[in-house]
């Protein structure tokens, strides 16, 4: 308990003088081109080299790319990811407030619905999180800790981070339908720097552990099961529901494609049964994300840097709610990796991205190579943090999209250990 205490405090001490740094006017007048410009250039067969973008307040800002592909697990994946963006306020004081809204159904009967939020009021006074989800869901499942074993050998494609297979032996395929509803309201107390609180759920149901046989003439008992059963939970249902205490700084110019800021957040959840949790605990989730221009004429050349963390100070998780890679509100953390395949007690991750343009005068193309690491424990310690530790890097294509909101097609490829990797597409920045 004393060192996560520690690891905590160390890393809110990271951010909290950054709350006594000035507020920065957000540009509202910059040159750059998107996709549709030069669909637009061909048309008239004239090209142009820049473009003067004014944006306007109250103007919904609106990508869109369609989910088209195939996985060994899911089957045949169709549907659409929508990313509207808009200013609630005068853009020199008042950041955007953006959406991703992803919608996907499989030939395997699978369904998956969600919506991600960030919404800032007029002169950033306020700020609402959300993420609302509902699945009909497949996952495979590796057990707890970092230590990866087992080969994995099949590509795979993520969609907005919500759709993976994976070919390891380690795995241990479930089926489940899932509800999350999670949503926090933070008020400015001065400068960038807000406090403020909400409620958050997550539902799981239905769970059918498909390796799991109970026959003694067959019996295999899988990781899911065990942790379940021992920790008093029913292996078929399970829900954590808690209030939420949220400590956030937020000084970045664009959520969308930042190139300047810092974002940090401490987050203590208390999971109540009295609200429907099915055991009482307290958890506490950190995050801290800053951006370093290198060039002082183009703001889109950078590194970019991502830490978050979780902590069970308390009682246990359910199996499924216990911090994985690829399951943070936006699904993009483990490049590299399936959606799962690190999950632990307390659990640590790093980030680290070079971002470029590729076109100079244009701004529509741009490129990004990135690495990453993840270390968590098991439930009966015998991981630890750190004693393990499972790198990823790889290496990606960035398109505008649009122009005004600066939302891009990302399009990643990336590697992981013993021959795992994954091909990742999204809309905006990985963080």
């Amino acid at each position: 308990m004393k060192k996560k205490i520690i690891v905590i405090l160390f890393f809110a001490a990271l951010w909290l003088p950054f709350s006594c740094f000035a507020q920065e006017k957000q540009e509202t007048k910059f040159e750059q081109l998107d996709i549709f410009d030069v669909l637009r250039s061909i048309k008239k067969e004239k090209a142009r080299l820049t473009d003067t973008v004014v944006i306007k307040p109250n103007k919904l800002y609106i990508s869109a790319f369609p989910v088209i592909g195939y996985n060994p697990a899911l089957g045949i994946v169709v549907g659409a990811t929508f990313n509207p963006a808009i200013f609630f306020g005068d853009p020199k004081n008042t950041p955007i407030s953006a959406f991703a809204t992803n919608l996907q159904v499989t030939s395997k009967h699978q369904l998956l619905i969600s919506l991600r939020s960030s919404i800032f009021t007029s002169h950033a006074n306020l700020i609402f999180k959300g993420d609302w989800r509902f699945f009909i869901y497949y996952q495979p499942t590796y057990g707890l800790g970092s230590n990866i074993r087992g080969v994995d050998s099949t590509s795979w494609i993520m969609p907005n981070g919500d759709v993976a297979a994976s070919a390891s032996s380690e795995a241990e395929p479930m089926k489940y339908d899932f509800f999350r509803f999670y949503e926090t309201v933070n008020k400015r107390v001065t400068g960038r720097f807000y406090i403020g609180g909400g409620y958050q759920l997550d539902y799981q149901c239905d769970i059918v552990d498909s390796k799991l046989d109970l026959d003694p003439a067959h019996l295999f008992l899988t990781q899911h099961y065990l942790y379940s059963t021992k920790y008093g939970f029913n292996p078929e249902s399970y829900c954590v529901s808690g209030l939420v205490l949220s400590l956030l700084y937020d000084s970045r110019d664009n959520s969308c494609r930042p190139t300047k800021g810092y974002y940090a957040s401490i987050m203590p959840k208390f999971n109540l049964s009295w609200i429907g949790s099915s055991q009482n605990s307290m958890t506490v989730y950190t995050e801290f994300r800053t951006y370093v221009r290198l060039s002082p004429r183009n703001p889109s050349h950078l590194i970019a840097f991502w830490y978050s963390g979780g902590f069970l100070l308390y009682g246990h998780l359910p199996y499924l709610d216990l911090p994985a890679i690829g399951w943070d509100t936006y699904g993009r953390s483990g490049r590299g990796y399936v959606q799962g395949r690190m999950r632990g007690v307390d659990y640590l991750y790093g980030e680290a991205e070079y971002r470029f343009p590729i076109s100079q005068h244009t701004g529509i193309l741009g490129g990004v190579l990135f690495c990453n690491a993840t270390t968590c424990d098991n439930d009966d310690k015998t991981q630890h943090l750190f004693e393990y530790i499972a790198p990823g890097c790889g290496a990606g294509l960035r398109v505008m999209l649009n122009k005004k909101s600066l939302s891009n097609l990302t399009i990643d490829m990336g590697f992981g250990m013993n021959g795992s990797r994954g091909l990742f597409l999204n809309i905006n920045e990985a963080f």
